[in-house]
């Protein structure tokens, strides 16, 4: 007899709002200093598989909507769904399981599936402790290339140890994890997310409010940066969809939901200068008229790709410059150096691009003048914005093994965060230093009265001032927090 698993939730758990569709970044969204909320993609793309094989998708992001636990028990009991996908991160995993507890006390039956950056390469045994007992399944690899044959194996009674990319108890009670699923090559494959079960004007352009979508252009990285989980997620090998795809969902996006703000996410967005000025022309040939940002390292831009950028609506280019200690840069396998950051910026200002500055602090080597050096970079940069991430290291990465290796790693990345929550400390500076050290370079940054006034002579309208002051006041709370 097959069974039906014909009804999904998938959803982001109440449990605080942070980045969760994007597995290599995990950040508290109200522990930075200019984070904005982005929309569940991840969940977006596994509804839209779902539907291929006649599954009615209902997503839920909570956190998003300012919902809490009794609205979770609500939608179960009026859904009633035969399995649930939740999007979890490494510092909440713990209390995200929550959600299937709660799930299992109304419904033993339900199926429960977990995906998220974290079990690509956390220790397997952790999942022998009780609180995990309530999650069936966790995805590892692109869950939206797993889904179907997960779902697919459960209704036929299936045994499921032969779907690649789980991981799973099996009948002796034993951890097991099964085969990789390859990556995808053919991106184009991949159905636009189902954006019609979102709830689009939650997730705004943090400056003037408008609806800001994410479209994700390329997967894979091929640098080697020691703390980056991109490698492990994605892959090393640069993975594109194609122009005409990538287009066709931007324009489904201004004619059907009326978004005309976008995020392009991608491991690097400037890594092909061939794709991304062949983009930019069919932007601005198709007449589409959108704004978006993108990411770039600072020796992936050139006067060239850039004036293509602004030209099919590029406003913001946010930079991972990491340290500004070029000693530092080695170390980290950053392949990038203080003079490349100083000319990427450069060059954003001459042209009129807006640029968003990435600093990490915290690495074992680093002494208390090396944090200075990036914290004096990030000051001379002066970029319209600037986050001062403390590394932490995640399983899997080769910094997780340094700290080990050096004994500073005394527990694990789970629960803590890159904001005020650092894993470890340096060998010179502790953690406490270094969320000290954050705090002092951020009002530094953000309350001179240099970076005050040139902010508000750009600001153009009346909602532009109210969104400025909101993350004004959201930095200068988490600032004065003890």
């Amino acid at each position: 007899m097959l069974l039906k698993y014909e009804k999904a939730l998938l959803f982001n758990p109440p449990v605080g709002l942070y980045q969760r569709g994007e597995d290599r970044c995990q950040a508290e969204v109200d522990g930075g200093s200019a984070t904005s909320l982005r929309p569940p993609n991840d969940l977006g793309y596994i509804a839209s598989m779902l539907r291929q094989i006649g599954v009615t998708p209902v997503i839920a992001d909570y956190p998003a909507e300012k919902k809490q636990w009794n609205h979770f028990e609500e939608d179960l009991n009026t859904i009633h769904p035969d399995f649930l996908v939740m999007s979890i991160t490494t510092p909440t995993i713990k209390d995200d399981m929550k959600a299937f507890s709660l799930a299992k006390a109304l419904n033993p039956g339900i199926f429960t599936i977990a995906k998220g950056a974290h079990f690509y390469t956390c220790n397997k045994e952790d999942f022998k402790e009780a609180i995990y007992d309530v999650m069936d399944i966790a995805i590892i690899g692109e869950a939206e290339t797993i889904i179907n044959n997960l779902i697919l194996a459960k209704r036929n009674r299936s045994d499921l140890s032969n779907v690649r990319g789980i991981l799973l108890r099996n009948h002796l009670n034993q951890i097991v994890q099964t085969g990789p699923e390859p990556f995808w090559t053919d991106l184009d494959k991949i159905p636009f997310p189902a954006r019609d079960l979102m709830k689009n004007h939650l997730y705004i352009r943090p400056d003037t409010g408008e609806p800001q979508a994410t479209i994700q252009t390329s997967r894979g990285c091929p640098s080697q940066c020691i703390f980056c989980l991109s490698p492990l997620i994605s892959g090393m090998k640069l993975r594109e969809r194609s122009v005409g795809n990538i287009v066709a969902e931007l324009e489904e996006c201004v004619n059907k939901y009326s978004i005309r703000n976008f995020f392009f996410r991608a491991d690097t967005f400037t890594m092909n200068k061939k794709s991304v000025i062949e983009l930019c022309r069919e932007i601005i040939n198709r007449r589409l008229n959108i704004a978006w940002v993108a990411n770039s390292r600072v020796n992936t831009i050139d006067e060239e790709r850039l004036v293509w950028m602004k030209k099919a609506g590029c406003w913001l280019v946010a930079f991972g410059i990491e340290s500004g200690n070029d000693e530092i840069q080695k170390i980290i396998k950053k392949g990038t150096t203080r003079a490349q950051a100083r000319e990427a910026v450069k060059l954003c200002k001459k042209l009129g691009v807006k640029t968003y500055g990435f600093y990490l602090i915290g690495f074992p080597w680093e002494t208390k003048d090396m944090i200075m050096d990036t914290l004096q970079l990030a000051k001379e940069l002066r970029c319209n914005f600037s986050e001062i991430h403390i590394a932490v290291p995640y399983e899997g990465t080769e910094f997780h093994k340094i700290a080990k290796d050096f004994g500073i790693l005394t527990e694990t990345a789970v629960g803590h965060n890159y904001f005020s929550n650092p894993a470890i400390g340096t060998l010179h500076v502790s953690k406490d230093e270094l969320i000290t050290l954050r705090k002092k370079a951020l009002k530094s940054l953000y309350l001179s009265p240099r970076y005050i006034t040139s902010t508000l002579i750009h600001i153009r309208s009346l909602e532009e001032i109210k969104n400025y002051a909101r993350y004004g006041f959201r930095l200068l709370r988490n600032l004065l927090q003890h």
